[in-house]
């Protein structure tokens, strides 16, 4: 099984043992998950775009209109960030800070 080796742009800083590095692993949070965010900077300002997914082999193919902000940007080749969160629960508590969100550990 490989994994993907971090950088110290995607190296997890807290807690790193809970962090999903093997390709199996990875793919099965992409495959499972349905919604991914999207980050990255036009016109000189940030922007977060929700968006779904599909995983065909080694590539993400996005939901969105080619005439669309988001994709017109992504297609210039500008860094972006993508992130996917699978939520398994949420822990309720009597006050707001104290609430929480779970997640299945990863394999």
């Amino acid at each position: 099984m490989s994994n993907f080796t971090p950088t110290e742009k995607t190296k997890v800083r807290r807690k790193p043992s809970a962090a999903a590095t093997t390709v199996n692993s990875i793919y099965r949070i992409l495959d499972e998950a349905f919604v991914c965010h999207l980050g990255f900077i036009a016109d000189g300002l940030p922007f977060v775009v929700p968006t779904n997914y599909v995983r065909v082999g080694d590539k993400l193919f996005l939901h969105g209109s080619t005439a669309s902000r988001l994709m017109k940007t992504l297609a210039s080749g500008a860094p972006f960030c993508l992130s996917v969160t699978l939520l398994d629960g949420i822990v309720c508590a009597p006050s707001a800070t104290g609430h929480s969100v779970t997640t299945a550990p990863s394999s």
